[in-house]
């Protein structure tokens, strides 16, 4: 149906009434939806659009008519009548139920901005518990942004730097030793035997390996969405031990490196420098509340040892350098959930499957969707261009060709 004078949309699916009440797809997502005047009486498009900008491609979110949109706003189920901050940066600010915002505003924010505002609004009763998360995400694909702005708001800036916030998109890969059963587990490297320089200004390090040492584990884990209520846990998924050139399948890890407190809804991953460019300790932060995650990363970044020593053991998960952790995304490629290494590109997703310099033969047959409002919608591009290739996963992707 047609409006009379103007379009409104949302993230979810649209009914059309006099007044064209939005409501989501999943009645227990908190009601935010968008909702932004245009200039004329056309339907909005349902898709993602990908086009061509002179700095960078520009990703025009579905329910906005074209790239020229500047202002827009949220609506909110806002708890009480709670006096809402603006954010950080300025310029995204509350006034009732309805959260305003520009894309000149979001041109001077960055994903920490959005993290401490929002856990700083449902602390107040200004957003009730989970629902800074989604409102994140809406602010994100409120308006048309350039690709390199997605990516701050995204954090990764915050990712490059050792700091990402896991969500449900996110897969954990967990390298750890394996020593001798009935041996004390110790560092893997019992010291240093030769150092020699080599060619190019390279550096030949001789180590010796700690007698106990058999082997390492690869382990999985998934961070999934809690069943009862907003946030995440994280859950072993598959392991592989690798001793004497042999691969051994198993259920789950041999010790299950994320034993945190039941009550932790809420993760951030960090690896942090601790004396020297390849010398790192990883650190994972958990709470009840992003409010309470906020606080702990707060007085973690202020002095990280100190921190842990007080710090209930439960509440965090810390690995030596012995210990590998990198965070990925979780995308479907050709129907099979896949990890990938967060900020890849959907070149790079092609590339891992058909092979370095195959990721343009593959664009005849290509298709994407992208998260969107509690389901997916596919993404249009201009078939003349490449700039789809370009395109940075955020988790959650459907990749086909």
């Amino acid at each position: 149906r047609k409006s009379t004078c103007s379009s409104i949309f949302a993230l979810g699916m649209i009914r059309p009434t006099l007044h064209m009440n939005l409501h989501f797809r999943k009645p227990a997502l908190p009601l935010v939806f968008i909702a932004g005047m245009m200039s004329s009486c056309a339907h909005p498009a349902r898709s993602f659009r990908l086009v061509s900008a002179p700095h960078s491609p520009v990703l025009i979110p579905p329910g906005v008519k074209d790239s020229s949109l500047l202002n827009t706003s949220i609506r909110l189920r806002v708890p009480g009548g709670k006096a809402c901050t603006e954010s950080p940066g300025g310029g995204l600010r509350i006034d009732g139920k309805t959260l305003r915002l520009s894309r000149e505003a979001l041109s001077r924010t960055t994903a920490d901005d959005l993290n401490i505002w929002t856990a700083a609004l449902e602390k107040s009763g200004c957003l009730g518990p989970g629902d800074g998360a989604v409102v994140v995400a809406a602010v994100i694909d409120a308006l048309p942004l350039e690709l390199p702005q997605r990516r701050v708001l995204r954090g990764e800036s915050l990712a490059i730097r050792g700091f990402l916030d896991l969500t449900s998109r996110n897969s954990l890969r967990v390298v750890s030793p394996v020593f001798r059963p009935g041996a004390t587990p110790g560092a893997a490297i019992a010291g240093q035997s030769a150092a020699s320089a080599g060619p190019n200004g390279s550096i030949t390090l001789t180590v010796k390996a700690n007698p106990d040492l058999t082997g390492y584990e690869v382990a999985w884990y998934d961070i999934r969405q809690r069943p009862d209520g907003p946030g995440f846990r994280i859950v072993p998924r598959t392991a592989e031990v690798h001793i004497a050139g042999q691969v051994e399948q198993q259920p789950g890890p041999l010790v299950n490196q994320f034993v945190l407190d039941p009550s932790a809804r809420w993760f951030r991953h960090f690896v942090m420098t601790s004396s020297s460019r390849n010398d790192y300790d990883i650190v994972v932060l958990s709470a009840p509340t992003t409010s309470e995650l906020e606080t702990r990363t707060e007085a973690f970044r202020r002095d990280a040892p100190g921190y842990l020593r007080a710090a209930n053991r439960n509440s965090y998960a810390a690995m030596t350098r012995e210990i590998g952790v990198n965070a990925y995304i979780r995308v479907k490629v050709k129907g099979v959930e896949t990890d990938t290494a967060w900020g890849n590109s959907i070149r790079q997703v092609i590339e891992e499957a058909d092979g370095r310099g195959n990721a343009a033969k593959a664009l005849p047959r290509l298709s994407v969707s992208k998260p969107y409002g509690g389901g997916l919608r596919r993404v249009e591009w201009d078939a003349a261009t490449e700039d789809i290739l370009n395109l940075a996963l955020e988790g959650g992707e459907e990749i086909n060709w």
